[in-house]
């Protein structure tokens, strides 16, 4: 009880033991991997996944946007409705941010998408034929669209020198039959 300017330290002391004694660390969020009071709140309110920060880096794997279209095959409509955290991309600043995915979410959902992990294998192997096949395609182009130039290149260098016969004003070609005419000045 308080009593003008005088504040009774017994009775404050006594509150605060209570308060402490009334809160539920048993029900508080605890880390998943070693049950520290701490948790990333960045993980919990975007993954809702109890970590702290030093296990965040750990145990749960990320994995960049980029990783999930080469790794898992996966599209953009695959992932429109996963949950992600931006990070400014590290090779350039002003680039789009980098996007981090749950590695285990993504693998989740290419599994059922294609079934299996080796048939994701096969799909990626196909993939890497189908591309080199292009390749090899568009270079089979280059070098006939480059035979095709140097063809022309030669044909125009068998340009032959024109040998006149006649004299005076008039000239013909004995070869492609050009004539010239010259005015005397």
């Amino acid at each position: 009880m308080e009593e003008g300017f005088f504040v009774d330290t017994e009775n404050i002391k006594q509150l605060k033991k209570q308060k402490i004694e009334d809160l539920p660390y048993d029900d508080a969020l605890k880390c998943k991997y070693c049950d520290s009071p701490f948790i990333d709140s960045e993980l919990y309110t975007t993954f809702n996944i109890n970590s702290c920060k030093d296990c965040k880096y750990k145990n749960i794997k990320f994995i960049t946007k980029t990783s999930v279209f080469k790794d898992y095959l996966l599209s953009e409509y695959d992932i429109r409705n996963i949950k992600y955290i931006s990070r400014p991309n590290p090779h350039k600043g002003n680039w789009h941010d980098m996007l981090l995915y749950l590695e285990e979410e993504i693998k989740n959902i290419s599994i059922n998408k294609y079934g299996s992990e080796e048939e994701i294998e096969k799909n990626k192997n196909k993939k890497k034929e189908i591309i080199k096949n292009r390749k090899i395609k568009k270079l089979k182009m280059r070098v006939r669209e480059l035979k095709r130039k140097t063809i022309v290149q030669e044909i125009r260098k068998e340009i032959h020198e024109h040998k006149f016969e006649g004299s005076g004003i008039k000239k013909k070609c004995q070869i492609c039959g050009l004539e010239i005419e010259q005015e005397i000045i």
